[in-house]
């Protein structure tokens, strides 16, 4: 489903060529397993079918590259965190992964009709100003039903494209969990859309997925220092995204 890179995408249903991710894979590498995660059957076919829409417009919009994509393990829980720069970046995630994925938006949006169709990609509601306790007891059920779900710990769109300070939550959430987070890093939605402008511009985009951070990784570390960890990890695949955009706009 994904298109490979004369259509702007280095990631297909077999390996991409693309440009190697500067990491191995990690270890905490299973054996391969079919990629539903916590979707039925029908909620995977209709995910693909979005997915597939998405990609073919983002080709049209200025293309989509990713790497690091063998850094996602390939089945049970994981937390997904990112910075978040646009409305794109929620699209922009699921296409340069096979899994499905599962998303966290700010309750108001969950109108008639709308609410519907967000739910149908895997998104569910938290409030405004922090996930809350339904919000983390829906994050864990989904994480513990082997989903992928995705977080932009600075809680709201960056107002400079730069990364912002990490929402103190996200260190509870992933002490809990106690699943891989796989770090990700975005560049150019910032350009395609930015806060204030009222649709998308052509902008080619990058996506780095960075290695995962294990339970393991976690051991001994106070909330302040896990929150440190994941933030900078962001940071290394945000530059690397970056890296790759510049080589893209020949820079």
């Amino acid at each position: 489903m994904n298109a490979d890179a004369p259509t702007n995408l280095d990631d297909a249903p077999t390996p991409p060529a693309g440009d190697p991710a500067p990491t191995a894979a990690p270890t905490a590498r299973v054996r391969r397993e079919r990629p539903q995660g916590d979707r039925s059957r029908i909620g995977l076919l209709w995910y693909r079918g979005v997915k597939a829409v998405v990609s073919t417009w983002m080709a049209a919009i200025g293309g989509c590259r990713s790497t690091g994509w063998r850094n996602m393990p390939e089945s049970g829980g994981v937390i997904l965190v990112s910075n978040h720069l646009s409305y794109l970046d929620v699209f922009i995630l699921g296409i340069g992964v096979r899994r499905p994925l599962n998303y966290v938006a700010r309750s108001t949006l969950f109108l008639p009709g709308l609410g519907a169709l967000i739910r149908s990609v895997g998104g569910f509601p938290i409030q405004r100003e922090g996930m809350g306790a339904s919000g983390m007891k829906e994050t864990l059920k989904r994480l513990r039903a082997g989903g992928v779900v995705t977080l932009f710990p600075e809680g709201t769109r960056s107002r400079d494209g730069e990364l912002g300070e990490m929402k103190s939550g996200i260190a509870l959430l992933v002490s809990r969990a106690a699943v891989p987070v796989v770090p990700v890093g975005l560049a150019g939605t910032f350009r395609a859309w930015p806060r204030g402008r009222l649709l998308p511009r052509p902008h080619p985009i990058r996506v780095h997925y960075g290695p995962p951070i294990l339970p393991t990784d976690l051991e001994g570390l106070d909330p302040r220092a896990v929150t440190a960890l994941i933030r900078e990890r962001m940071a290394e695949s945000i530059e690397e995204a970056r890296r790759g955009l510049a080589r893209d706009l020949g820079a």
